[in-house]
């Protein structure tokens, strides 16, 4: 089969997936309701609530994420440094926090952005669950931060936070990025704290599958995992590999220093 044929059935997957799977339910003639795809820790969809403001729509979580979170104990509010690093992830996803309600919301003026907020709003909500599904005593810093700090004491270059539009009008969120030059090719990185958050790891094989449609360099993919409580689901490494994105695991990080500073 030639290569075009594969782009072209893989780009119509991605978008009968998004036409399929998102369920779109009017409460009133102010809310709206939107059923995702992907799935929390407990195998429920998340939940967005669109909502007509004075600015345009509000996109909201309604309180779910952080609520959720509390009820395990995790009181990311309490806590300085857990609510100084919500707020620096937040910011990267121009999401807003309402400490009222715990709520995630995102404003967009117009229904043109409505698809690139949503997906922002999307990605926060996975990100923080899997930043912050740990117990107190496991959690010494962000796990991003860490990487960044492996960046740094090794030399490597990196910037932080790049983004892209795929063709569908989402924009797609990395951690880092590593340019390349000539034949070498740009490195894309994404990083996962919980080693067997599979639906995590679905939204970000999603975010680089759309990706690839409209980058102009030769490009590679690298996840690091976070092994050093638990092992990494054979699920996901199945998974990245079948989508070319290169595991690197935490404890073997030092593997891989050559590579990445190519």
């Amino acid at each position: 089969m030639k290569e075009g044929l594969d782009t072209l059935i893989l780009e119509k997957e991605v978008k009968d997936f998004y036409n399929k799977s998102f369920s779109f339910s009017r409460l009133n003639t102010s809310y709206i309701r939107i059923d995702t795809p992907f799935l929390d820790r407990h195998n429920d969809s998340l939940i967005l609530y669109a909502i007509k403001s004075s600015n345009g729509i509000r996109l909201t979580d309604g309180g779910y994420v952080l609520d959720d979170l509390e009820s395990e104990g995790i009181k990311i509010m309490r806590s300085k440094k857990r609510r100084q690093i919500l707020e620096t992830q937040l910011k990267s996803y121009a999401v807003n926090l309402d400490e009222n309600n715990n709520e995630l919301y995102i404003e967009t003026k117009s229904t043109a952005g409505f698809p690139r907020a949503q997906n922002f709003l999307i990605q926060a909500m996975l990100f923080i669950n899997d930043m912050f599904m740990l117990s107190d005593s496991n959690i010494n810093d962000i796990f991003k931060n860490e990487i960044a700090r492996f960046f740094e004491d090794n030399d490597i270059r990196v910037l932080q936070d790049p983004t892209f539009v795929s063709n569908s009008g989402m924009t797609h969120k990395y951690d880092f990025t590593i340019a390349g030059i000539k034949n070498i090719p740009d490195k894309l990185i994404k990083t996962m704290n919980s080693p067997r958050n599979e639906y995590y790891a679905k939204a970000l094989a999603t975010d680089v599958r759309l990706t690839k449609s409209v980058l102009k360099r030769k490009t590679k993919f690298y996840t690091f995992i976070n092994d050093n409580e638990k092992s990494i689901d054979a699920n996901i490494i199945s998974l990245f590999d079948s989508e070319d994105i290169k595991t690197i695991p935490y404890t073997k990080r030092n593997d891989f220093i050559e590579e990445l500073a190519e």
